[in-house]
């Protein structure tokens, strides 16, 4: 990984030709995730960290949540050690800022440090206090609030000082207001609205304000500062209602604006901070930004917009880095906030708007207290007090998942319903399997008819021919796909006898092909650039199946479906299984084409210069790469099952060797590490007996921190319903290969009945 150097201000080289494969500008939470992920995703050369700011990047939210309050006179926390950084291999520069940007060069601007050449590069500079241009506004002891050494002078300040004013009642003027008060200040918060105000619910805001009242402070509602009076140092906040308020210090929180002034001549977009896609691209090749100045659009509220919490910042440097690497994951989180404020410790999670109904539940007098804001019942905001974090944690996937919820909302106003059991998301698994693919158009058909519509399917080869045309046909997918294997239907010799025509009909296909689907090389003159069959790399030519999917998707309009498609494909030079995603990627019937392209009887598939072969050769069941880009929680999951894992007995010949050995292969498989799960819950319990050591009021701000809400917050359960195909013994392991209209209405009256079974036992279960 290479040897780690921490230079200081002025220190390092300048050597141009000393290219850096990946550089991140900023020491702040986006950033420091952002170089830890490059590297734990496999990074490799150089990768180098700039921070404007003297020493190790450290833990932000420490500065206004205790420590200008004294209550600590160590430094924050370090986000990463200086050994973990050696260990990363990951240089970081200290002290030095960005002056300018040349995109074009591929240059970064830090003086007294020479320039700096990057090959990838991240934009994590954070946002600087918005000051107030108004006289008065350069006295001494007139502080903003940012940086370790914004609090430093705070803190000098309230230990001279007797009285101070506190400039804004949003979040962060009520923690330096609190903070303040600890030092037994007398403070007095000014604010030109209401206290809270993003919150737009009048109850909290004057909850919060009654509150500060009962601990000492004087809060001037609808009144903002015109000038700071003093000699030298401020003396006294004159108001636009004629107020006098005098004072030794003035902290003000009016708001940041985004760190974007080096990248002014760039040629990189801005427009409240750097404007970046849902990958956090911006418009300049190899260019990501993350945290406080990235306005980034966010698919869960489709809006354009900027987000200042740590919390978001820390995941977004982790997408931005995967994304760096050319992963191209959507950035679809949902973002928290915390905040204590004296004693109150409580989380936001979401975006508040006042055009949303709210719904409650508990009692701010209790505070045990919960505010539900939704859009036509479907849940967009959180505010939390004082409620277990496994409601947070489900309300944030209800959130990201847009889950419609019951008119009636029982379950929200109510303290003692659970959330858990909302399902969030419906989705369908879809395997690889030929000819037996129509035992799934059966499945669809009876999920339909049972009022059970998918959110996401995900399918692997002729699994993602069935995806597509479920996901591009979401209103009539049964209907679409029996049309579909209508279309694929071959005539063929029926004899009476079962094996004997199954046996006929899998040489007629594997010597004529299935005209809709695929057709041999042998049979196409025009296909044959290379004469000898030796040198082929695929039996059939897949053309067909272009037009065929043509016919029943709109691949045009298949991104804006409700249906979400996931399919795979494995790469034929790096060996690397490949996820296309209609809601990340601009699908086209090739990519259906390229999870099918199951060699040695198909040649792959190119795509962007990129080659393609069945996904089925890595995973034949696609539900973990489901998970992993949509997650766990809620999940309603319906696997249609191929080839059965299971079978009594063993093969008695040949035939029923390769028949089963297919089955090993292409079987579905679900992760399941039941030691993982018990060490996970072994870890939840010693940090609940850790927690009971702790005074009470320092063990609740911990459960309301949103890594302590991810990690220990119980999710929404997952439920897996399987439907199983259920091999015959006397299997041919040509069966995949019968696309007779015999055959295939027969699969899709399997698939049917046995849907229908299924379904009527698992109603049967839940039934009390």
């Amino acid at each position: 990984m290479g040897v780690a150097r921490f230079w200081g201000h002025g220190r390092g080289s300048s050597r141009l030709d000393d290219s850096i494969d990946h550089l991140v500008i900023g020491g702040g939470a986006a950033g420091v995730s952002a170089v830890e992920t490059l590297r734990m995703e496999g990074a490799r050369g150089r990768i180098v960290l700039l921070s404007a700011e003297p020493g190790l990047p450290y833990y932000r939210p420490a500065l206004s949540k205790g420590y200008i309050a004294g209550e600590s006179q160590a430094l924050p926390r370090p986000i990463l050690s200086a050994e973990r950084y050696l260990e990363l291999g990951v240089e970081l520069l200290t002290g030095i800022a960005a002056r300018a940007l040349d995109t074009e060069q591929r240059l970064v601007h830090a003086p007294p440090h020479g320039p700096m050449r990057y090959r990838t590069l991240l934009l994590a500079t954070g946002a600087a206090p918005t000051e107030l241009a108004i006289p008065g506004a350069d006295l001494a002891r007139v502080h903003y609030l940012r940086t370790l050494a914004d609090a430093e002078r705070i803190r000098v300040s309230a230990r001279l000082s007797k009285r101070a004013v506190v400039i804004g009642g949003s979040f962060l003027g009520l923690e330096i207001a609190a903070a303040l008060r600890h030092w037994g200040l007398a403070v007095t918060l000014i604010e030109r609205t209401v206290v809270m105000e993003s919150l737009h619910n009048p109850e909290l805001s004057e909850f919060f304000t009654r509150r500060l009242e009962a601990r000492g402070l004087k809060v001037v509602l609808g009144d903002s500062p015109t000038a700071f009076l003093g000699d030298g140092a401020v003396e006294a906040v004159r108001t636009r209602q004629g107020r006098t308020e005098p004072c030794d210090m003035v902290v003000i929180g009016a708001g940041v604006s985004p760190a974007t002034a080096f990248l002014q001549r760039s040629g990189i977009k801005l427009a409240d901070g750097i404007v970046v896609d849902r990958f956090l691209q911006t418009n300049r090749p190899g260019i990501f930004a993350a945290g406080d100045v990235a306005s980034f659009f966010d698919p869960v509220f489709n809006c354009q917009r900027r987000v200042e919490h740590w919390d978001h910042a820390v995941r977004q440097g982790r997408i931005a880095a995967r994304n760096m690497l050319g992963q191209k994951l959507p950035y679809d989180e949902v973002s928290f906030f915390f905040s204590d404020v004296f004693d109150l410790s409580f989380n936001v999670v979401g975006m508040i708007g006042d055009e949303l109904d709210r719904v409650d539940r508990g009692s701010l007098a209790s505070g045990d207290f919960a505010s539900f804001y939704l859009h036509d019942a479907v849940p967009r905001a959180l505010f939390s007090l004082g409620r277990p974090s496994d409601e947070t944690r489900v309300t944030e996937t209800l959130i990201r998942h847009r889950v419609r919820l019951n008119p009636d909302r029982t379950n929200l106003r109510d303290p003692k319903q659970s959330l858990l059991h909302i399902p969030t998301q419906t989705v369908l698994i879809l395997q690889g399997g030929g000819a037996y693919g129509a035992f799934e158009c059966g499945a669809v058909r009876a999920l339909q008819e049972s009022g059970i519509r998918p959110d996401i399917v995900a399918g692997v080869s002729i699994g993602a021919f069935n995806g597509a045309v479920v996901a591009g046909n979401p209103d009539r997918a049964g209907e679409a796909l029996n049309d579909f294997w209508s279309d694929l239907a071959v005539r063929a010799v029926e004899p009476p006898d079962k094996a004997l025509r199954q046996w006929l009909a899998s040489i007629q296909v594997a010597w004529t092909g299935v005209p809709a689907l695929f057709q041999p090389r042998w049979l196409l003159p025009a296909l044959m650039k290379e004469p000898v069959p030796g040198l082929w790399t695929g039996f059939y030519d897949l053309q067909p199946a272009l037009e065929l999917l043509g016919r029943y998707v709109d691949f045009r309009r298949l991104g804006q479906s409700p249906v979400r498609l996931i399919v795979s494909a494995v790469d034929v030079q790096t060996a690397q299984l490949v996820v296309f995603d209609s809601y990340v990627d601009t699908l086209r019937a090739e990519h259906i084409v390229a999870s099918g392209s199951l060699p040695p009887s198909f040649s792959w598939t190119t795509l962007e210069g990129r080659h393609y072969w069945d996904g089925g050769i890595i995973s034949n069941s696609p539900l973990e790469w489901v998970l992993e880009r949509c997650g766990s929680a809620g999940k309603r999951v319906f696997v249609v099952d191929l080839f059965s894992g299971k079978r009594s007995g063993l093969p008695t010949n040949l035939s029923e060797v390769m028949s089963r050995r297919d089955e090993i292969i292409y079987s579905e498989r679900i992760r399941n590490d039941m030691r993982v799960r018990d060490q996970i819950r072994e870890f939840r319990r010693l940090v609940d007996d850790l927690l009971i050591d702790l005074p009470a009021e320092a063990a609740n701000r911990i459960r309301h921190r949103p890594r302590f809400i991810q990690l220990m917050g119980e999710e929404a359960p997952m439920t897996v319903t399987r439907i199983v195909r259920k091999s015959r013994r006397n299997e041919s392991p040509s069966s995949d290969f019968d696309f007779s209209s015999q055959s295939l209405r027969a699969l899709i009256a399997e698939g049917y009945r046995v849907t229908r079974e299924v379904l009527a036992a698992r109603s049967s279960a839940d039934r009390p």
